[in-house]
């Protein structure tokens, strides 16, 4: 079972997973709306150097505990329904996911709200 949220070794978890967990959910049915965030390895720095290969790490218990909390945090808004935030760490190539961030919100405004 896919946790609310967590650092995760790369390819240990897809997006695919994450979004079954969040339908899976006993509240789901209040949902009308899921806001989906992938982020990405970008190809150059924010100084234009050309980017190869980046290499992730953290201190888990650490990054676990600071994941949680944000979603749980997010959770108590007005209409949302449910929020998964999941980083990966290991050697990623550029254009490789790495980080999930999905929310389940009673209508579409709740999940985008720009």
């Amino acid at each position: 079972m896919v946790k609310h949220a967590g650092i995760h070794n790369k390819g240990e978890l897809s997006l695919f997973d994450v979004l079954e967990s969040i339908k899976n959910k006993p509240d789901f049915p209040k949902a009308g709306a899921l806001g989906v965030f992938v982020g990405v390895v970008r190809g150059e720095t924010i100084h234009g150097e050309a980017v190869k290969r980046l290499h992730l790490e953290a201190y888990e218990e650490r990054a676990n505990k600071v994941l949680n909390d944000i979603c749980e945090e997010l959770r108590k808004r007005a209409g949302v329904v449910d929020v998964q935030i999941h980083h990966f760490v290991g050697e990623f190539d550029v254009c490789e996911e790495v980080v999930y961030v999905v929310v389940a919100g009673a209508h579409r405004t709740d999940v985008f709200q720009f």
